[in-house]
């Protein structure tokens, strides 16, 4: 609902802005060489979440203008089927809070909810929440995108993308199952 809170403020823990700290071997070198994604987990205390690890074929500035364009996502991303800015702040320091809201689906249910985008520039990272003043289908999600110039290929950029999802109870298993594992 656009006009009711959600029932919390937050029920995951953010992610924070800048460098994830994700160190990568030989093996994920590896994997990004062969233009695959990797995947693998960040730890925290006992517990950890997804990462991908992705590079692109596109300089950083035409990378986050793609990440940015909310208005578009359900041109762009599989099983979105609505997405709109309903807010844009810029503050002193350079950063922006974009105010999203967005609806996905499988089958026949869909699912509304409301996000809070904290975009960094200088930092070269993205971050979100639920925005906790509208109600949303989803318990809780939080993410980040984190994306730096790749280090040997000239025009090309290298994408870091987490996200954290909390579904309520009553969400049937199907629509569960499918946002488990198309998350990432």
């Amino acid at each position: 609902s656009f006009d009711e809170p959600h029932p919390h403020t937050g029920s995951v823990q953010p992610y924070k802005p800048g460098d994830p700290g994700i160190k990568l071997d030989s093996a994920a070198e590896k994997i990004l060489s062969s233009n695959q994604p990797y995947q693998t987990q960040i730890k925290t205390g006992n517990s950890g979440r997804g990462l991908v690890v992705q590079d692109v074929q596109a300089p950083m500035p035409l990378v986050w203008k793609r990440i940015l364009d909310y208005d578009h996502y359900a041109d762009m991303v599989p099983r979105t089927l609505a997405s709109s800015n309903y807010d844009v702040m810029n503050n002193k320091d350079g950063s922006q809070e974009i105010y999203t809201r967005m609806k996905v689906g499988i089958s026949l249910i869909s699912l509304e909810f409301f996000i809070k985008h904290s975009y960094y520039p200088q930092k070269n990272s993205l971050t979100w929440t639920l925005d906790y003043m509208k109600k949303s289908d989803f318990d809780d999600i939080v993410g980040f995108w984190y994306i730096i110039e790749h280090p040997s290929k000239p025009n090309w950029t290298r994408v870091y993308y987490s996200v954290s999802i909390s579904m309520f109870s009553w969400v049937p298993k199907i629509a569960m199952d499918f946002m488990s594992s198309k998350a990432l």
